[in-house]
């Protein structure tokens, strides 16, 4: 025996078996007050909330609520009404159910509540075709699609990992509108001659519709995360780490060739070296083919006429009195300019 109702006492069991796990879940973080804990709050109210409409606030049908065909009478679904009510047969009716039977009256009518569902037929005072039902109906639907979209968008905020399913969410959003839309719109009703076991589009179409609102804040959360962005401030403080070894490194250049010269085996080897490196690049600077490919590389090496070096020699000198003016090992042009 229900305790209030059977679909309230449904929606209670199964909003405790959803609460109790996620309080679980939400005790054995180790930070509370962070996006993810929120955006995990935030999916766990919307799944109540999306139980709550499918099982307690399902769209009225006063035929399957009677469990009468679609083919009954006005008069006869008045009857019946009051006789659950437990009314007499003369008693009045509140006049939203007055309106809604004395639209019935009218086949075309009963095809658009099997579209439309009850509450449109009831509530549009002035709609008497499928257009004006049609435009009536449609910002309610939408209302519910606009609001999706914007849980989908807190779900998918940026840093909560699931930015990349935001436009693969919104796009299932968009396209489950149209097709809700095109179903109601032009698929035929067809109402057998008992009236019994026609295919109610608007209540069935509802149910997906919630069904799906229901699931895709879960499927989001549930999906592989990205990685969050790494910060740039340890990569900076690396840099600048190895930048002040080199700067220490290149400062104290200048004392090392001293130090080398002092010692005769280390001034043997660098004049060995030096000498080597001198008759290698004699080799390669009087070699033609070397030259031909430097000059289409545009790295020639060639002197001009007027005895200019060539635009390789250039570069090359124009950096090295670049580094040997930043570690003093050479005067700077204005130094230069003075000493002339």
């Amino acid at each position: 025996m229900p305790i209030v109702s059977a679909s309230v006492d449904t929606f209670v069991v199964l909003a405790t078996a959803v609460l109790i796990p996620a309080i679980l879940v939400l005790r054995r973080q180790p930070q509370s007050f962070t996006l993810q804990n929120g955006l995990y709050i935030l999916t766990i109210f919307h799944t109540l909330l999306q139980l709550y409409t499918i099982i307690v606030r399902f769209p009225p049908n006063i035929f399957q609520t009677l469990k009468i065909p679609l083919t009954t009478p006005s008069e006869t679904i008045r009857a019946v009404l009051l006789q659950r009510a437990g009314l007499p047969p003369d008693a009045p009716l509140p006049k939203p159910l007055e309106t809604l039977l004395t639209r019935l009256s009218s086949f075309d009518t009963r095809t658009l509540y099997v579209r439309f569902g009850q509450s449109v037929i009831q509530d549009c005072e002035h709609c008497t075709t499928f257009d004006e039902y049609a435009i009536f109906a449609a910002p309610r639907i939408a209302l519910g699609y606009v609001k999706e979209a914007a849980v989908v968008g807190f779900v998918t905020i940026r840093g909560s990992g699931h930015e990349r399913w935001r436009t693969y969410a919104i796009g299932a959003l968009v396209g489950a509108f149209i097709l809700e839309g095109y179903k109601l719109g032009t698929t035929s009703v067809r109402i057998p001659r008992d009236g019994m076991g026609v295919f109610m589009w608007h209540d069935n179409l509802w149910l997906i519709r919630h069904l799906f609102f229901l699931t895709l804040p879960l499927l989001i959360h549930f999906l592989p995360r990205s990685a969050p962005p790494q910060s740039p401030i340890p990569l900076l403080a690396a840099a600048h780490a190895e930048l002040r070894q080199t700067r220490d490194r290149l400062s104290t250049a200048r004392f090392v060739h001293a130090a080398t010269q002092r010692d005769p085996a280390l001034r043997a080897a660098s004049a060995e070296w030096w000498d080597r490196q001198r008759v290698e690049g004699e080799w390669a600077r009087t070699d033609e083919h070397v030259r031909h490919a430097a000059e289409k590389l545009g790295k020639g090496i060639a002197e001009d006429a007027d005895g200019a070096a060539g635009r390789l020699r250039q570069k090359v000198r124009a950096i090295l009195r670049q580094m040997l003016e930043s570690v003093a090992l050479a005067p700077g042009p204005a130094a230069v300019v003075a000493g002339r």
